[in-house]
């Protein structure tokens, strides 16, 4: 006991030592919508406005931050932190550096308040301690995490440029001021003993944690000694024993390949939007005329939904945060389905959830083309769509109805409903087949093969059902046409002069 305690000892002195020989390196403020939360500050072994040689440098480093504003609530706190991390860093990373920045952006019970101070060491010899008011929250071994949290104040994307300006020492004439200010506030020891309190109260709930899973798998493997015990006494062990090593030889021979994540084909064609042929206007009241315009309007908002919500991915980082939330954002398109404007209040949403939608709105918008038969130069659209981890679930959107002043079904011939059909089911294959690529591993294996499979289509173009027809004896082949049909999801709706309800088409592709 004694010899730890000097260890101790010993630690703390040196961390004391190396936060002595740190000097000051830049000083900022950080401030969202004109309101500042906190006056940040690096320190360094020396002064440096190159980011790049402060990462490199292996040296102790220290970012310290105090907040001035008189609330910071923990969701805030969340959010910017996880957006700035995000923005500033890839995805890669340890699973302990994800549980680390996690712990880091969501550590809070309740608000901060002003005087509170966060400091964020890196010590060469002991690695990275995040601590809050003085007491510690996070101890890890590497600089990683420490590295992480500093590209956020010093990346490609700092807060404001001014902040990134003053943490690098750019801005000496603005040093002494907020250094002053700096200096003039502290926390109390309540806050110390309420930080404390938290921290106490998560270690409890872990440790709770930790003693529920060790009572379960303790009985886990109590049964599974009970199960050895039973069947060591069964007759037929030897022989099942054997029998599951012939198994597992012939499965080590058995080539399996890696498994892949299908990553969404960006849309790359225009498309634009047919108009029902219809009768001349001057024969049309402008009742039937205004229902007519409001069917195009209403259908052009249909397709781009449609094709924006296939386009989304879940930002890889705010799929690690756990972020989900709904993000609604208003723009216009002009008859070049050009986009502007686009604007929405989702201050309650992360920032990458939002930044995500506007980059689907602005990659597809280009490639769907307002139908000719409506008017105007400029029409307002709208997109909500619902960020959850666990399900891409989308509220049903509903084809609008075409008015009766279009449907002109009655007129159509045999031979012109089945050349409708006929094309129809040729621009299905074509989008589909152009999805289908040959399996490297498989290409390689030299896996040949045909597939054939039947897919139900519904008259707005969403996939229903896919049923195998004739299929490679190689799964590898089955799968790749399977998940081509699915990535080819949303198809073109039926023509609406066909009057389906839903359609069969047949995909053929032989590999070879």
């Amino acid at each position: 006991m004694i010899i730890k305690t000097i260890l101790c000892a010993l630690l703390s002195f040196s961390f004391i030592q190396s936060s002595f020989a740190l000097e000051l390196n830049g000083i900022g403020s950080y401030t969202q919508l004109r309101k500042e939360f906190y006056i940040g500050a690096l320190y360094l072994t020396e002064k440096s406005n190159d980011p790049k040689s402060i990462h490199q440098n292996g040296t102790s480093k220290r970012m310290a931050l105090k907040v001035m504003a008189k609330r910071w609530s923990p969701r805030r706190w969340s959010l910017q932190w996880q957006n700035d991390i995000a923005i500033n860093n890839t995805a890669q990373g340890s699973s302990n550096l994800t549980d680390h920045l996690l712990t880091f952006t969501g550590f809070l019970d309740d608000n901060l308040i002003r005087g509170d101070e966060i400091t964020i060491d890196y010590i060469s010899s002991v690695g990275t301690i995040i601590k809050i008011n003085d007491v510690k929250v996070i101890n890890t071994p590497t600089s990683e995490l420490f590295d992480f949290l500093l590209n956020a104040w010093i990346g490609k994307l700092p807060p404001t440029g001014e902040f990134k300006d003053g943490i690098l020492g750019n801005s000496p004439e603005n040093n002494q001021a907020l250094l002053n200010r700096y200096n003039s506030i502290t926390y109390s020891s309540s806050r110390t003993q309420l930080i404390a309190s938290w921290i106490t109260k998560r270690e409890n709930a872990l440790l709770a944690d930790l003693r529920a899973k060790e009572a379960i798998e303790k009985e886990k493997l109590e049964r599974a000694r009970q199960a050895k015990q039973k069947a060591e006494n069964q007759a037929q062990a030897n022989a099942l024993l054997l029998a599951k090593q012939k198994a597992e030889k012939k499965r080590k021979k058995t080539y399996q390949p890696p498994k892949s994540v299908a990553k969404k084909k960006a849309i790359t064609k225009k498309k634009k939007i047919v108009s029902a042929p219809s009768k001349p206007s001057t024969s049309k009241s402008k009742k039937v005329i205004a229902q007519e315009n409001q069917y195009y309007l209403n259908l052009y908002r249909w397709e781009l939904i449609r094709e924006i919500r296939n386009a989304v991915e879940y930002p890889a980082w705010a799929k690690k945060f756990g972020q989900k939330g709904n993000v609604t954002l208003n723009f216009s398109v002009n008859r070049q389905a050009e986009v502007s404007d686009i604007k929405g209040d989702n201050s309650q949403v992360s920032g990458l959830l939002v930044t995500e939608l506007t980059r689907a709105i602005l990659n597809v918008t280009p490639f769907i083309l307002p139908p000719d038969a409506l008017p105007g130069n400029q029409w307002p659209m709208s997109i909500s769509y619902n960020f959850d981890p666990k399900s891409d679930d989308q509220p049903y959107l509903k084809k609008p109805t075409l008015p009766d002043s279009l449907n002109n079904t009655k007129g159509i011939s045999r031979a012109q409903y089945k050349s409708i059909l006929s094309q129809y089911i040729d621009d299905v294959k074509t989008i589909i087949n152009n999805q289908i690529e040959y399996p490297v591993w498989a290409k390689n294996l030299n896996q040949k093969g045909s597939v054939e499979m039947a897919v139900s289509i519904s008259k707005e173009g969403d996939i229903l059902q896919i049923t195998d027809k004739n299929i490679s004896r190689h799964d590898i082949l089955n799968k790749e046409v399977r998940d081509a049909i699915r990535d080819s999801a949303p198809l073109p709706s039926i023509p609406s002069q066909l009057k389906l309800n839903s359609t069969t088409v047949i995909i053929k592709h032989k590999f070879k």
